[in-house]
C-alpha cells in the first residue's frame, strides 16, 4: 500500500484521525498525501487574494497538525488545491493512484445521529478508491480479526480486494467471511470467489433484510477488529449511501470501516 490519502476536516478529531493514518502508514511503509477536507471554492464574485489567503490559511492549519504529532519515519505530502474535494482526489488519484483514502466519519459534524458525514460519504459514494473510515475514539491497532459481509460473493476483479488482502499479509489477520441471505436471494449468489474462499478461515450466513442486519447478528460473537464491505453499483449500500450523509438509525460502526469499490 504505496499511496495513502488523508483528507483532514475543521473538527475537533482533525489530528486524532490523522494521527491514525500516519500510524498505520509507518507499520507499512507507506507515503501519506494530506489535503484539506474543505478546500477553498473560487467563484466569479469572490476576490483572487481572499482565496489565496484562505488557502494559504488551510495549508498552515494541517502543518499545524502535523508539527504537534511530530511523525517519524512516514513521508507526508501536503496537496493543495482550488478545486472541489472530491475533484481534487480524482486528480490525485490520476497523477499518483492513491491505495487507500483514510477519512474520520464526521469531519466538522457534530451531531450525535449522524454516522458518516458530508465529506466521508461523498468519498465513498463519488470516489473509485477504498476508503477506510477511522472511529472518532480510537488509535491504530494492526487488525487481528477481519469480517467480510455481503449478499453476493461474485467479484469481478480481484484488485477490489487489495487493501484487504494488504492487510492481512501484512498484519496475520484472520479473515471471515459472511453471506448475507436478503430478501430476493438467488442460488448465484453461492457462488464465491475462490480468492475469497482460500483466504479466509470460513463462512458464516445469516438471513436478513440487510446485509447490515446480519452483521448485527454475528458482530458480539466474532468480534472482529474491522469490519470490510462492498460498495456496488447496485444493492444494500448504493440505496443506503444516495445521500452524502449517513445516519446511525441506518449503519452505525464502532470498529474501522474498509469499504471495497466492487462493480460487480
Amino acid at each position: 500500500m504505496r499511496h495513502i490519502l488523508v483528507p483532514i476536516g475543521i473538527s475537533d478529531y482533525a489530528e486524532a484521525t490523522l494521527k491514525y493514518a500516519l500510524d498505520m502508514a509507518k507499520t507499512m511503509g507507506s507515503i501519506v498525501y494530506v489535503m484539506d477536507a474543505y478546500p477553498t471554492h473560487a467563484s466569479l464574485t469572490a476576490m483572487t487574494n481572499v482565496n489565496a489567503r484562505l488557502a494559504k490559511e488551510n495549508i498552515q492549519r494541517i502543518r499545524t497538525l502535523i508539527n504537534h504529532i511530530e511523525p517519524q519515519d512516514t513521508e507526508i505530502k501536503l496537496v493543495s488545491s482550488e478545486e472541489d474535494l472530491i475533484g481534487s482526489v480524482k486528480k490525485l488519484n490520476q497523477s499518483i493512484g492513491i491505495d487507500l483514502i483514510v477519512t474520520a466519519p464526521l469531519n466538522n459534524e457534530i451531531n450525535d445521529t449522524v454516522y458518516l458525514g458530508s465529506v466521508a460519504g461523498s468519498l465513498i459514494k463519488r470516489t473509485t478508491i477504498p476508503v477506510l473510515v477511522a472511529p472518532l475514539d480510537k488509535i491504530f491497532n494492526p487488525p487481528k480479526k477481519m469480517l467480510l459481509a455481503f449478499k453476493t460473493g461474485e467479484v469481478k476483479d480481484l484488485v477490489t480486494l487489495k487493501p484487504m488482502i494488504e492487510f492481512q499479509d501484512h498484519f496475520k489477520t484472520i479473515l471471515k467471511l459472511l453471506l448475507v441471505k436478503v430478501p430476493g436471494f438467488a442460488n448465484r449468489n453461492h457462488q464465491l470467489d475462490d480468492a475469497l474462499l482460500q483466504r479466509s478461515e470460513g463462512l458464516l450466513y445469516s438471513e436478513n433484510a440487510t446485509v447490515y442486519q446480519g452483521v448485527l447478528e454475528h458482530f458480539q460473537a466474532h468480534q472482529p477488529d474491522l469490519l470490510v464491505a462492498f460498495k456496488r453499483e447496485r444493492g444494500f449500500f448504493e440505496k443506503l449511501w444516495e445521500p452524502d450523509r449517513i445516519y446511525k438509525k441506518d449503519f452505525y460502526c464502532t470498529i474501522p470501516l474498509l469499504v471495497l469499490k466492487n462493480k460487480a
